[in-house]
């Protein structure tokens, strides 16, 4: 019986099925299978249940879970313990925005890396309300929020800066010819917007059904990059993060429009559960983060 594979079994009972935790993890899913079969060769029992692609937990599986979850405590208490010189070193698992990431942290990741190398740093992309669940889960370390506010009584949160959302379009749009945009003048128009759980997604759909205002046609698209080449390629406008459009917006690819409604702004957090302990590569990350980057957005 291996640490890596009683993980394994953990991710797989907290995300709800073998794929995710394949995904979650960096395995593949061939991996993780093997790591249940040599537990399950091993204890001679059987593990989960499978009705299609539902999984639960037999008898035996849930005794395992609660000594396995117990093992990695001890593991992590006994690291934690002997780890005396304050160097950071083993797993750090952060989910951070594609915006945060790609457009803001790149640099800080590759020299924390660089720092840090024994820390085992995994990133992962999302929203909010994914980084929430694998927080309750307790399987994500830290993660970035971008949102108005945070209200959640189970998760510490730090305010970092705010992040300014602006609407862009391609220079011949008819749009760019305002000098104010209203909420109304969104009428018929196409969009491309981000996926539908992002806050500042929402903030515009709740100003938009307050107006009542019917949009030609909206896109969804899950990756930033491939939003700012529809919109180039005259395809509408978007919403987005200023920080993600702001290298096109200077070359002239894109250009701003002059938004006049609600604010749709929201700020970045950091947030972690507030019964998990802060150790040294989670305290190494956030110390970095604010000599870097908290300074320079604010």
């Amino acid at each position: 019986m291996e640490i890596r594979q009683l993980k394994t079994f953990i991710n797989i009972v907290k995300l709800g099925n073998f794929s995710h935790a394949a995904q979650f993890s960096g395995y593949t899913q061939s991996t993780i299978t093997t790591h249940i079969q040599l537990l399950e060769k091993e204890l001679n029992t059987l593990l989960f249940e499978r009705f299609g692609q539902q999984i639960s937990l037999t008898d035996d599986g849930q005794h395992l879970y609660d000594y396995a979850e117990k093992i990695i405590k001890l593991e992590d208490d006994a690291k934690n313990a002997l780890n005396k010189s304050n160097i950071p070193c083993g797993p750090l698992i952060i989910g951070i925005p594609e915006s945060l990431c790609v457009f803001r942290m790149t640099s800080l990741l590759k020299e924390y890396s660089s720092l840090y190398p024994d820390v085992e740093l995994k990133i992962k992309y999302g929203t909010s309300n994914d980084f929430r669940i694998l927080l309750r889960k307790k399987v994500m370390d830290l993660a970035l929020f971008l949102e108005p506010s945070i209200i959640d009584p189970d998760l510490t949160n730090t305010p970092l800066w705010p992040e300014p959302i602006v609407f862009v379009t391609y220079p011949n749009n008819e749009l760019t010819k305002l000098t104010e945009l209203h909420p109304k003048m969104l009428n018929d128009q196409t969009l491309v917007l981000v996926e539908s759980d992002s806050n500042y997604r929402i903030l515009l759909e709740k100003i938009l059904q307050k107006e009542g205002v019917h949009l030609k046609t909206v896109l969804e698209v899950g990756q930033i990059q491939a939003i700012k080449q529809l919109i180039m390629q005259n395809f509408g406008i978007t919403l987005l993060p200023l920080v993600s459009v702001a290298k096109e917006v200077d070359a002239g690819e894109l250009v701003l429009l002059p938004w006049k409604g609600p604010d749709i702004n929201v700020t970045a957090f950091l947030v972690h559960h507030k019964d998990r302990w802060v150790n040294h590569p989670m305290k190494a990350f956030v110390k970095l983060l604010q000599e870097r980057l908290i300074n320079n957005c604010t």
